[in-house]
């Protein structure tokens, strides 16, 4: 649970932290972001709303947990499930978010 909440964090917090120009902190950081100013603010622009996504996806996520958890126990097998299958789903849209950021750059390259 404490691993879909960091990276929920992270997911809400990257947009407003990552600056105008590239930089080897924060933000989606590859060949083509890092290429200009410009590829990195569009693909931070493209990745933005499913950084939100990924954001509700988390709270969705909690939320079934917590639910499950009333209701089973959280100590049961079901909530043993449900923590990494949230994980999953972050991961994936998070990684997605990148993907498209990074496709984003890539064709302002071009």
């Amino acid at each position: 649970m404490s691993s879909t909440l960091v990276i929920a964090l992270a997911a809400a917090l990257m947009p407003r932290i990552v600056g105008d120009k590239p930089n080897s902190v924060v933000g989606i950081r590859t060949k083509a972001t890092m290429s200009s100013p410009a590829a990195w603010k569009l693909s931070h622009r493209v990745a933005r709303p499913l950084l939100r996504r990924t954001v509700w996806t988390a709270v969705a996520g909690l939320s079934i947990q917590v639910i499950i958890g009333i209701v089973a126990g959280f100590g049961s097998v079901a909530t043993a499930v449900a923590a990494p299958a949230a994980l999953l789903a972050v991961l994936i849209a998070l990684i997605y978010a990148a993907i498209k950021g990074n496709a984003a750059a890539k064709w302002i390259r071009c």
